[in-house]
């Protein structure tokens, strides 16, 4: 058997068929989030779409729910890395609540 060696990164290409359409091409960033501003930022997994290599549209949400309070900046987890596993969901790690995220599409 073949050892499959991979690399985690704050953000990821999808190159799998698992997701819509739309996603195919384009990148999942993971925005780890603010700990030194009044305002937390971040927090949230964010997706760009990509045609022939380059940005060809707006940034839009994926995966949100991180920050649990903005007024007491409470926070459940902080995004660091993804990678696209096999079966084409995205595992996502998380460095406060120590889980790593497995999202998937559902059909």
């Amino acid at each position: 058997m073949q050892k499959r060696e991979s690399k985690l990164f704050g953000l990821a290409f999808y190159t799998a068929n698992s997701f819509p359409e739309k996603y195919k091409g384009g990148v999942f960033i993971a925005q780890h989030g603010s700990w030194n501003r009044s305002e937390l930022a971040g927090y949230k997994v964010i997706f760009i779409p990509f045609t022939d290599g380059k940005p060809s549209g707006n940034q839009e949400d994926f995966l949100t729910g991180f920050i649990a309070n903005l007024e007491k900046n409470e926070v459940h987890g902080r995004p660091v890395g993804i990678i696209v596993i096999p079966d084409g969901s995205l595992l996502i790690t998380d460095d406060i609540s120590n889980i790593i995220w497995r999202v998937r599409a559902v059909k």
